[in-house]
């Protein structure tokens, strides 16, 4: 910032300056340039005061005299006292504007309160929830996610307990951060991924369509590239990264499809489970050996369970909210 002319700079001393004048001085002081000079005023000014060098002063009486340096002194202790406190003030006070223009700017992440929304899908539902910055996030059924009101400056960190598909809106300078109920966490800028982690499960599972993700859990991480999965057991704090043909299928629950491919019974059950808010039992044992590959738009329950007894040697009964599964 340039520096004042110095007739401006002694009219603001002299308290003489106009509204402006005073601004313009008051932001040079708030440089390394304004406060080395006002420095050297205060040691200058004490020097003079502590050397007693004053004016000539004409015949004055005594008593009025003293009245007169009595004046003078407690003026230039006030000013000097003025400008030491203008000197930490000043700074503090442009600090404090600047962050509440950015604080504005970034919609009160910096000096807001840490308030948590949560969004639940009930089971045989599912939800989209659209971030502040612009990220969408559909629910699975049976799942909940919380978030902060305002993400904060440094980062956008979202807790999920169930399965959600993020379209997540690139930002380097702001990582998304996605926190599981079992503490594992997958930090990304901008991408597309599923994260499967409900809290019951034994594994959670990340498929990663585009962009990049770091899975991490204590010391142990994983970084994906599209196209792949991760599957981590909870138990044994292993996982192993599968390369996918088509990663689409793993979010076409998101579009209100099911699909299965390859998938053994009991997760079947499982997903249908908090698909349509029913309970599965499994008459046979032997059932629990097959492997399902299904695609199809969302069904009413019975007509699933008959595309199920098409594929399968297997008999569906339904009672109200139970299923029966049998062999044939």
């Amino acid at each position: 910032m340039k520096r004042p002319d110095e007739i401006i700079l002694r009219r603001v001393l002299n308290e003489t300056a106009t509204p402006d004048e005073a601004a313009e001085v008051a932001a040079w002081f708030a440089t390394n340039e304004g406060l080395a000079w006002l420095s050297a005023e205060f040691e200058a000014d004490a020097r003079h005061l502590e050397s007693g060098a004053m004016p000539p002063l004409p015949d004055i009486p005594g008593e009025e005299l003293l009245q007169r340096i009595e004046r003078i002194l407690t003026r230039a202790r006030r000013r000097r006292m003025l400008f030491r406190v203008a000197a930490i003030v000043i700074p503090c006070v442009l600090i404090v504007g600047l962050w509440a223009n950015l604080n504005s700017h970034l919609g009160g992440a910096l000096f807001s309160a840490d308030e948590q929304q949560t969004v639940a899908a009930a089971v045989g539902e599912r939800k989209e929830v659209i971030f502040q910055d612009g990220t969408r996030v559909f629910l699975n059924a049976g799942s909940t996610i919380s978030y902060p009101e305002r993400f904060g400056l440094s980062e956008r960190r979202v807790h999920l307990d169930g399965e959600a598909y993020f379209e997540v809106a690139h930002n380097p300078r702001r990582p998304f951060i996605v926190e599981t109920a079992d503490r594992a966490a997958i930090r990304v800028l901008g991408t597309e991924f599923d994260v499967k982690a409900y809290r019951t499960d034994e594994t959670i599972s990340v498929v990663l369509l585009q962009g990049s993700v770091e899975f991490s859990q204590g010391a142990t991480s994983f970084l994906l590239e599209p196209s792949q999965r991760l599957v981590y057991d909870k138990q044994s704090g292993k996982g192993s990264i599968l390369n996918l043909e088509n990663a689409e299928q793993s979010i076409l629950w998101s579009q209100n499809t099911i699909c299965f491919r390859d998938t053994p019974m009991q997760e079947v059950i499982t997903e249908l489970e908090r698909w349509y808010d029913v309970e599965f039992r499994v008459a046979d044992p032997r059932v629990n050996d097959l492997t399902f590959s299904l695609q199809t738009p969302n069904l009413p329950l019975r007509e699933l369970l008959d595309e199920l007894e098409n594929i399968a040697p297997i008999r569906c009964s339904l009672d109200k909210e139970i299923v029966v599964i049998s062999g044939r």
